[in-house]
């Protein structure tokens, strides 16, 4: 009977330390689907940074030729001298422009892994988190346990713990539980 508070005492750390657990568990799962998402993400802009960048070159391509077509429709000869270092530089603009692109969409694809890497770090830090609360809350369990077992008389009939108790049995009487301080007052 007299044991009772304390194994209410446990059960109630037990309950808070699985609800503690449980919360962080939640919690770490959406930051790792999260993270998973911004992977994906990372993935769609080098894939799209690819894409775009061959649709630059493409259409720089085609700027080439359009250059071409009207070069030639004025009597120029296309693969000499101005009118080939023309071409040349478009050529070299157009590279320069999808060069870009990829590095654009390397930089947003990193800035999602970095987002992303975070979240898995935190996740793990709250599942850690959650661990450390869980046995927290079974060692408050027990001490809250415990002291209602002592403060109830399993241990010594109601008085309390600490300095007092000398105090209380002195006051009673009893000269067996004083301290060394107590003692000499």
């Amino acid at each position: 009977m007299a044991l009772i508070p304390l194994a209410i005492g446990v059960a109630g750390g037990v309950m808070q330390g699985q609800q503690a657990q449980n919360q962080a568990a939640s919690q770490a799962s959406a930051l790792n689907r999260n993270s998973m998402y911004l992977q994906n993400a990372a993935d769609d802009a080098r894939v799209r940074g690819a894409y775009e960048a061959d649709w630059q070159r493409v259409q720089t391509q085609g700027l080439i030729g359009a250059q071409r077509v009207a070069q030639a429709s004025n009597g120029g000869i296309v693969n000499q001298d101005t009118n080939a270092l023309i071409q040349q530089d478009t050529a070299q603009l157009g590279e320069l422009d999808a060069l870009t692109i990829m590095n654009n969409a390397a930089r947003e694809a990193y800035g999602y892994e970095t987002e992303a890497n975070d979240m898995r770090l935190t996740a793990r830090n709250v599942q850690q988190q959650g661990k450390r609360a869980a046995t927290a809350s079974l060692l408050g369990g027990v001490l809250q346990g415990a002291g209602s077992a002592f403060g109830g008389g399993m241990f010594g009939g109601g008085a309390s713990l600490g300095a007092g108790a000398g105090t209380a049995a002195a006051s009673a009487g009893s000269m067996s539980r004083l301290n060394y301080n107590q003692a000499y007052a």
